[in-house]
């Protein structure tokens, strides 16, 4: 996250960060359920460390986007959805892969039957990705209409990895309490 988020900070931009680590995600879960499918334990391994670095970074898009987006008090109700969202959407996969799995299962056996239930999530990636390119689009004409720059005003000051030991003590009690 540390890394994504200085990414997207300096280097990538929002846009363009959660287009590149949607791509991230994407990449990982073909690969994962390409190594369910034929069987290669260690692609599925190198594969989920893909997708965490792809889905944590996305998730530091997904709140600059908030931030952009919304401010005061809706900002609270926003972090709420997205986290509510992500749940929901834990929920539903895990409700929905038992059966598909099921299904399958009578055409196709053991990893086959993993590895092509598994490309169900590479749908979804794919939709996430659609959504992504969407957004992107929908942000780049806000900020022409609105007339806003990269965070939604224009006296941003400047951005180091070195200002980390700088951060308050409260910030770090925040991150511990989160762990």
């Amino acid at each position: 996250c540390f890394f994504g988020g200085f990414l997207i900070d300096k280097v990538l931009g929002v846009r363009l960060g959660s287009i590149v680590f949607g791509c991230f995600v994407l990449g990982g879960q073909i690969l994962f359920a390409a190594g369910a499918l034929t069987n290669t334990f260690w692609m599925m391994c190198v594969a989920r460390f893909i997708f965490g670095i792809g889905g944590e970074s996305l998730c530091v898009a997904q709140n600059a986007y908030g931030v952009k987006w919304f401010s005061g008090r809706a900002l609270n109700m926003v972090f709420g959805l997205q986290l509510s969202f992500s749940r929901v959407g834990s929920t539903v996969n895990m409700n929905v892969m038992q059966p598909f799995y099921a299904y399958l299962n009578k055409s196709f056996d053991g990893y086959q039957c993993l590895g092509l239930a598994l490309f169900l999530g590479v749908g979804m990636c794919v939709f996430s990705m659609i959504c992504a390119f969407i957004l992107a689009f929908l942000d780049k004409r806000a900020d022409r209409i609105l007339k806003r720059g990269k965070l939604g005003g224009g006296d941003e000051e400047e951005i180091h990895i070195k200002d980390v030991k700088d951060f308050p003590l409260s910030f770090w009690l925040i991150s511990v309490i989160c762990v």
